[in-house]
Parts: C-alpha cells; structure tokens; sequence
C-alpha cells in the first residue's frame, strides 16, 4: 500500500474503482499466488480477477468466498472503506454512522456488516492473556434500564515492573459460577501464568492446576475496565445493544483496547483486514437469531 491514508478522502483516491480494490484483496488473500479451496492447487501467475477458474480441479473462487464478505452484492471499493473506516476510528461507531457513510438505503445492511467486522475483530484479536492476569466480574446495564442487565467476565494482563495494563478479554456470562470461569480462564488465558482473583464464593473453586494463583480483596483494575464498557457501550450506541448481541460489543472493545498496543493505524487496519479474509460469512437472519451467541 502507498502511504496510509488517514482522511476518507485520502482513501477514495487510494481505491478510487473496483480494479484497484480487486487488486489489493487478491494480493492480501493470496499473498504467494492464488490458492484453490477445494484442492489446494498453487497458480503464481493468476491475474487478480473476481473469480478464479481453477486449471486443476476447475472449481470457481472468488476473492469474497468464505470471507465475510461472501455473497455481496455491495462495490468492494465499499467493504475496503468500511473496514478502514472502522478500523482506525478511535472509539467505534453505530450502524447510523455507516449508513450515512456509504449512502446506503437499508440500516439493516450497515448493521449487518458492523456485526460481521465485530466477528472479524474476535477472530484476528486472538491472542491469550499472560503471566500476570487479574480476573473480577460485574453487572452492567443495557439500555439503562436495571433489570436488563448482564454479567460480565473480564481478564487483564498486568505488565510488570510498570503495572500497566496490557491486552484485555471479556465475555458475557448467564450467571456467575465456577464452571464458566474455569472456561473463560483456560480459553482466554495462557498457561503458568498467575491469577489474580476477587475473595468471591465463584472463584474460589477455580483450578489451581497449569496456573499460579492468589485472591485479592482488591481487583479495580478489571472492573474498571467492564465499567469503562459499559460507558462507551451508551455513549455510542445509546441503549441499543441487547443481551444476545452483547458479546460482539465486547469483542469490538477488547479489539481496540489491545490495538492500542500496535505501532500505527495501519497495523490496526491489516489485523482488522487479517480476520475479514479468514472469517467466514454470516447472514442476517443469523445474526439476529439465538444461535447467533453459539
């Protein structure tokens, strides 16, 4: 890429047509040559195109498949700006934002895609918590209203000798009990480090096997870092999140909160763009389904 843009209008003349946006995808999704899905065929003289006819196995692919992207009809020029857009913003926006940004005719499709950029973000954001992880949980307040509320599971890294905290992981959990901490701490957290854990009844049944463990009366940071969620969750989307989509939210703060480790917008952006390409697609009606917490 030429230098970094950093304004929307710097973008467009970046990727100013759908060739030039065909050309940088099919360079970021086959770096060393087109790769076919089906039989792994290797052709290091494929020519960018929208769709592939494999020479072995004569199997089509486009450079959308089984990426988020699958199945659009939408420019790609449009999904590139969207993806830096949401990339290099500093706090995130709501479905609103993009549908005024691209123009578009249906909130629904702007949401749809925010949520599919939030799975990416989980996807490419998937390095553990380690050595020194302090663990709390909380109840927040969805929609300001206190019986809609959630539970909140948080791990945070203390980087020593500083203190300061380093890369984040939160999920959303139906109740406080051991069996979900234990598995929270064991997907999101590597083994032999040590846990700093709240006096509550839940964690004191945690396993102390591949892990180093102590309680503390005393765990702000964790917590603070769920009460600042639950901020710039209304700050930005104002009351509109509900509990079975509450965990992509998540997803996208932990995302922002660990770039924040990287060394510039553009790395942000490539991780962001890293978990788009691997990241298969999921439709609307999934989304809005339960199954869509699975």
């Amino acid at each position: 890429m030429q230098r970094f843009p950093t304004t929307t209008d710097e973008f467009k003349e970046l990727f100013p047509n759908e060739e030039s946006s065909l050309q940088f995808l099919f360079g970021k999704r086959w770096p060393q040559g087109f790769e076919c899905s089906y039989c792994n065929w290797l052709n290091t003289e494929q020519l960018p195109v929208k769709t592939i006819i494999c020479g072995h196995c004569g199997h089509p692919t486009s450079v959308t498949s089984n990426t988020i992207m699958h199945g659009t009809k939408k420019p790609l020029s449009e999904w590139l700006l969207c993806i830096w857009w949401f990339a290099v913003s500093e706090e995130g926006h709501s479905a609103k934002d993009l549908q005024r940004l691209l123009k578009l005719s249906s909130y629904q499709t702007a949401w749809t895609w925010l949520q599919k950029l939030r799975m990416a973000m989980a996807f490419s954001d998937n390095r553990q918590c380690r050595d020194t992880v302090e663990l709390a949980t909380a109840s927040i307040s969805l929609g300001g209203e206190a019986k809609n509320n959630a539970n909140i599971l948080a791990a945070a890294e203390i980087i020593m000798p500083a203190g300061i905290t380093g890369r984040i992981k939160m999920r959303t959990i139906p109740e406080i009990s051991p069996e979900l901490i234990q598995e929270f701490i064991n997907i999101q957290i590597l083994q032999g480090s040590s846990l700093i854990l709240p006096e509550l009844e839940a964690f004191r049944s945690v396993s102390r096997k591949n892990f180093i463990t102590m309680n503390s009366a005393i765990v702000d940071r964790s917590q603070q870092i769920i009460k600042s969620f639950e901020i710039w969750l209304n700050k930005i989307h104002r009351g509109g999140v509900v509990a079975k989509h509450l965990q992509l939210y998540l997803d996208e703060f932990c995302f922002r909160s660990n770039a924040a480790m990287l060394p510039d917008a553009e790395a942000v952006f490539e991780l962001l763009l890293k978990g788009v390409i691997r990241n298969k697609s999921m439709s609307y009606k999934r989304l809005t389904s339960k199954k869509s917490e699975e």
